[in-house]
């Protein structure tokens, strides 16, 4: 199974992600993952890490290296779940050809619809563990005690607004586009996680 898993900041992806994955033993691909890696490694050039820090998206040619050096690996032989990439038709149209070339295809693009009123709510109240990673947020997913909680720059009122407004400008001919192929599936992403996945699951049924 090789699917897409697409949506504003703050839709649920990472979340759902990782459920579908142990449902159907597929490795979950993130952007966000990989770039952070990258940056934690020292591979990425300060420049572009200065960008990102002020809620710039990365080139797409960065990001399509990152994917096909991780498709490489062994456990993605039987499929991925792709969260967060592509965002535009050129990406998609990179990625298309990217798995043309491995003899692979897509079988499914699934959308997160979430109001931008909520996403703004779960991105500001958002918080990261700075020793797990683990994601929390302060009134829905409370963190333990002794988490080291991190405000991601991203995460702050003065970016937020501007990533919702570049994802919606940048992935308005997306989903026509995937539609048009007939691999695209919309979910609803608003209600509990339990609530969502099992919309997840139907789509992909």
């Amino acid at each position: 199974m090789r699917v897409v898993l697409v949506g504003p900041p703050g839709a649920g992806k990472g979340t759902q992600a990782k459920v579908v994955c142990q449902r159907f033993g597929v490795p979950q691909l993130s952007t966000g993952d990989m770039l952070r890696a990258a940056k934690a490694a020292g591979t990425l050039d300060p420049q572009l890490v200065a960008a990102m820090s002020q809620g710039a998206l990365v080139p797409d040619d960065v990001v399509v290296g990152l994917i096909d050096r991780r498709v490489d690996a062994a456990d993605c032989a039987g499929g991925f779940l792709l969260d967060g990439f592509p965002r535009t038709v050129p990406q998609a149209e990179a990625l298309g050809a990217l798995l043309t070339r491995r003899g692979a295809r897509l079988d499914a693009v699934v959308q997160l619809d979430v109001p931008r009123s909520l996403l703004t709510e779960r991105l500001i109240h958002r918080r990261a563990d700075k020793k797990t990673g683990q994601i929390y947020h302060l009134q829905y997913n409370p963190p333990p005690p002794d988490a080291e909680l991190e405000h991601r720059t991203d995460d702050q009122p003065a970016a937020v607004g501007h990533r919702l407004d570049t994802y919606e400008a940048m992935t308005a001919a997306l989903l026509p586009y995937y539609q048009g192929l007939g691999l695209l599936r919309r979910v609803d992403g608003v209600g509990t996680p339990d609530e969502v996945t099992a919309r997840m699951l139907a789509a992909l049924a």
